[in-house]
């Protein structure tokens, strides 16, 4: 165990200075002193952490890693302003913790009823979605970052630290007096039920921020939180100490759903028995909640909006499509338009092609790209991209190890690759050499022609229920570029000429978020690769299969 340390942490001038006791020593990470800080003095408000380098005379700078502090160092908070958070956020790589990382709370009940930075939110009520706008070759240049408030939306996914909110000010005390007592006597507290049902109340709250069916991994993550922050509150004869709070809160979290499903929140009315199809009157049968790390799965109506107000902005938007250099306003419509365009799909589950008559704006690259960021709150063409760019190197090496017949075609494959200096055959060759890492097929989904036959190229597509079609030209070799790649989905060609198969497949993995699809069968393992390794979304949760290779690549 590392030594105890005492850091000085200022609050604005020096005049707000407090001693910070860390007996574990110096956390490994600048969120793990921001969540001890913010657990520790209280601090609810958006905040980064400044030190004093004496490499310029002990001026305050940026403290972007714990490394650069040790025993009895100053550190000032500095609270962010909504501008300010907001260019941290944007200035960071998706995958790298910053001073964003943790979003706080500002919602719940603290002993101050008149404080600013303090509010009652109903469920449906989120603070504003960050959304980036690409066009196709986006991926390799600058991107144009929006702004637009969304109070229907979720704004981030599960966070690696779950934080504690704060509770009712009877509560708080209470629990700031049983953790003293703690920290003397180690004297547990058995909390009355009325300080129970706060507990819970306000953790049911936070958790619904992120997930209105959190897993069971993702509570029992909140419950450790819990017992954390609040050690007065473990419990005797459990194996972890939080194992009665995780049950707790499986029931509480199903209460809570109840309780929103009165006042008619639709990602939970959306199961209710009265909802369900004919034949499938079971409460338990076909729930319809988020299976593929979806956010934003089934949010509210905009505040003020209904049904009819959304269904009359739809047909604005049809007007709206066929107009030139109009992408501004179609985005800001589309934008508006998504809860409403989420309950269709959700709870209708229209045909393609009504959707497509319906929603024409939705299949562009650019709109597929924000829809699936406002789903799941991350960039789909551009993290996808850096990503697979980024384990390329170590996804060859697992390749050049595999074995057999698949070791072979692998090998002829990535031969290809060496051989052509195109990045998007690069990228063609490493998915194709995934899929077969796999042992799936990949023609399952990509359907390949030649530009010689288009009658049987088009009888094809037309009865292809999920893929994509590969045009090439009569005799061309695979490290040539095909002539035009498209999707297809129930018989329907939904893009064409887009550039290369790999880009085709993210388009057709960003339209299966859209439209609340699933993987198709033969490609499951690769598609998961995709979301779980490549866009991190549920990471944590891998098959055998994937975790395997993901294990592999980081050796």
């Amino acid at each position: 165990m590392s030594s105890p340390v005492n850091l000085r942490i200022v609050f604005g001038g020096d005049e707000d200075a407090r001693k910070l006791a860390l007996k574990t020593g110096i956390p490994k990470s600048v969120d793990e002193l921001v969540l001890e800080i913010m657990t520790v003095f209280g601090v609810k408000q958006k905040f980064r952490l400044q030190y004093k380098d004496k490499d310029f005379g002990n001026e305050y700078m940026n403290l972007t890693s714990t490394t650069q502090i040790e025993d009895r160092d100053t550190l000032k908070v500095i609270f962010l302003s909504t501008d300010d958070f907001n260019s941290c956020m944007h200035e960071t790589a998706p995958d790298v913790p910053s001073c964003s990382s943790i979003l706080v709370p500002l919602h719940k009940t603290t002993c101050s009823s008149d404080s600013p930075n303090t509010r009652h939110a109903s469920p449906c009520e989120f603070d504003s979605v960050s959304e980036v706008y690409l066009s196709e070759d986006s991926f390799s240049s600058s991107t144009e970052t929006v702004l637009i408030k969304s109070p229907e939306s979720r704004t981030s996914s599960w966070p690696q630290v779950f934080v504690i909110p704060r509770f009712s000010c009877s509560a708080e005390i209470q629990l700031q007096r049983a953790d003293t007592e703690f920290n003397k006597s180690e004297m547990l507290l058995i909390p009355p039920p009325k300080l129970r049902s706060d507990i819970l109340e306000g953790m049911a709250e936070e958790i619904f921020r992120y997930a209105a069916y959190p897993t069971d991994s993702q509570l029992d993550q909140a419950a450790e939180a819990l017992i954390n922050v609040h050690p007065c509150l473990r419990e005797k004869g459990t194996r972890t100490g939080h194992e009665g709070w995780k049950h707790y809160l499986k029931i509480k979290m199903a209460n809570f759903r109840s309780k929103l499903s009165k006042i008619g929140h639709p990602e939970i009315t959306v199961n209710s028995l009265r909802n369900k199809r004919e034949g499938r009157g079971k409460a338990a049968s076909n729930i319809k909640k988020p299976k593929k790390a979806e956010v934003n799965f089934l949010p509210c109506l905009p505040r003020g909006e209904t049904a009819d107000s959304m269904e009359k902005e739809r047909i604005a938007l049809l007007t709206e499509v066929k107009k030139k250099n109009n992408e501004p306003v179609i985005k800001e419509k589309m934008h508006l338009t998504f809860s409403y365009r989420r309950q269709e799909l959700v709870e209708d589950l229209p045909m393609v092609s009504d959707l497509q008559s319906r929603w024409p704006a939705l299949f562009t690259v650019n709109e597929i790209n924000a829809e699936f960021m406002r789903i799941t709150t991350v960039p789909l063409l551009s993290k996808f991209f850096a990503q697979l760019d980024k384990y390329t190197a170590d996804l060859q090496k697992v390749f050049s190890s595999k074995g057999g017949a698949s070791g072979q075609k692998i090998s002829r494959i990535m031969a290809v690759a060496d051989k052509c200096g195109d990045i998007h055959i690069k990228r063609d060759c490493v998915i194709q050499s995934l899929c077969v890492y796999f042992n799936e097929d990949m023609t399952t989904v990509v359907k390949e022609f030649e530009d010689s036959n288009p009658k049987e190229a088009e009888a094809r597509i037309s009865e292809t229920t999920l893929g994509l079609f590969v045009i090439r030209k009569e005799g061309a070799g695979a490290e040539e570029e095909p002539s035009d790649v498209g999707v297809v989905i129930e018989g329907v060609t939904l893009l064409e000429n887009l550039k290369s198969i790999s880009f085709g497949l993210v388009i057709l993995f960003g339209l299966i978020y859209a439209l609340n699809l699933s993987y198709p069968q033969g490609l499951k393992f690769t598609f998961e690769f995709f979301q779980k390794v490549l866009m991190n979304l549920d990471g944590s949760k891998l098959s055998p299969k994937v975790q395997a290779l993901k294990i592999k690549m980081f050796q």
